[in-house]
């Protein structure tokens, strides 16, 4: 899987860098090697809690159509990154499901014509 870890905002120091590595290390070993993963963090200031991140996960999988985006807004650092990972295992996990399941539409059957039968006397 090839990781990517990009700071919108500024510079990104090498702690939070870590900590996304060790977040990301579940997706690593249940992913396919053709996957790849892109994490983008941008800082904002706002004036409630003058400070609050954005954390961007954007995944493409092989063999899979749209890939699987997910951004998500919060005060601290650890939380953001936190909730984008379970909202992407998540994702992860249902996809994983929708396809080992066995889809097979049976053929129709076409109707047989009515047989009445005669009371016998």
């Amino acid at each position: 899987m090839k990781f990517q870890i990009k700071s919108l905002a500024g510079e990104l120091e090498e702690e939070k860098k870590k900590y996304l590595r060790k977040k990301v290390l579940w997706l690593e070993k249940h992913l396919p090697e053709a996957s790849h993963l892109t994490i983008g963090v941008k800082q904002h200031i706002t004036k409630k809690s003058n400070q609050a991140f954005e954390v961007i996960f954007h995944l493409i999988l092989q063999g899979v159509k749209r890939p699987i985006y997910v951004r998500v807004y919060e005060d601290s650092f650890d939380n953001a990154v936190d909730k984008a990972e379970e909202k992407v295992e998540r994702s992860v996990v249902k996809i994983k499901e929708k396809g080992s399941r066995f889809r097979f539409k049976l053929p129709s059957i076409p109707k047989l014509p009515r047989i009445s039968f005669r009371k016998a006397k």
